[in-house]
């Protein structure tokens, strides 16, 4: 049953989130402090620093304590999960866009609004891959092992460190490559709750192909001009897509847990 905390940290995350977006932008800055802690234990009485030596330990540090406090409970290994998923604070910035959108801000400046639209639109998938998908992934991948918490918070580990340490940045970008193929083939078998079939979708990646299924991509390809309403509609397909993928993830993790 410890598989029903990964559902039951995404519903957690969804509620805490949008009502406190500040939250996920805390988060690197306390992991910021914590590395400074442990690089100091690797620095050398001349200056240098062993950066790689003091990155492994400070994921294997997060991702113990994680894995000590997940093993008391499912409910407390929920609670470590939670605040992975922070991608859900991308919502009550994309609201306010749509608030303005609406309030008749840009009713003079037809392309500003257009390009509103456009971004607030784009900046949800990646939010979705990077900071929703790619966590849970790696926490369904460690469930069987009871590891779960501790690969979620090894992964918020390296995103933490990705600008500075190419390391990070290479295994980053491998697992946002892999979430995005994944977050992509979930979108394309959503799209018909935006009314387009999934065989006459196009596009690079998750963001791009959800641009298409909106039809507001502005290549040649829009099926209307772009409007307000299609922030809604880009945030339902991205969490119909994501509650398919959690529903998988939690089916396949029953079998292995």
């Amino acid at each position: 049953m410890r598989i029903l905390a990964l559902p039951a940290a995404a519903l957690l995350a969804a509620f805490l989130y949008p009502v406190l977006p500040g939250t996920a932008a805390r988060i690197h800055p306390a992991l910021d402090r914590l590395y400074a802690h442990v690089l100091r234990a690797f620095t050398r009485k001349s200056g240098k620093t062993d950066e790689d030596p003091a990155l492994w330990t400070f994921i294997l540090l997060l991702s113990g304590v994680a894995a000590l406090l997940a093993a008391v409970h499912p409910l407390a290994e929920a609670l470590l999960i939670a605040p992975l998923m922070t991608g859900f604070s991308v919502f009550p910035g994309c609201a306010s866009v749509k608030k303005d959108l609406d309030s008749g801000k840009y009713a003079r400046d037809i392309p500003a609004y257009e390009a509103c639209v456009r971004k607030a639109c784009a900046s949800i998938t990646p939010a979705f891959v990077s900071g929703i998908c790619a966590p849970m992934i790696f926490c369904a991948a460690g469930m069987p092992l009871h590891l779960g918490a501790a690969l979620g918070w090894a992964l918020l580990a390296l995103r933490s460190r990705q600008a500075v340490h190419p390391l990070a940045q290479r295994i980053c970008a491998r697992a946002d490559r892999f979430c995005d193929a994944v977050f992509c083939a979930f979108l394309i078998l959503c799209s018909g709750v935006c009314g387009r079939s999934p065989f006459r979708t196009r596009g690079r990646g998750a963001q791009e192909r959800m641009m298409n299924i909106l039809g507001i991509a502005g290549n040649g390809s829009d099926t209307h001009a772009p409007m307000a309403g299609d922030i809604s509609q880009a945030a339902f397909l991205c969490c119909f897509a994501f509650a398919l993928l959690l529903i998988t993830l939690t089916l396949i993790g029953f079998v292995l847990c």
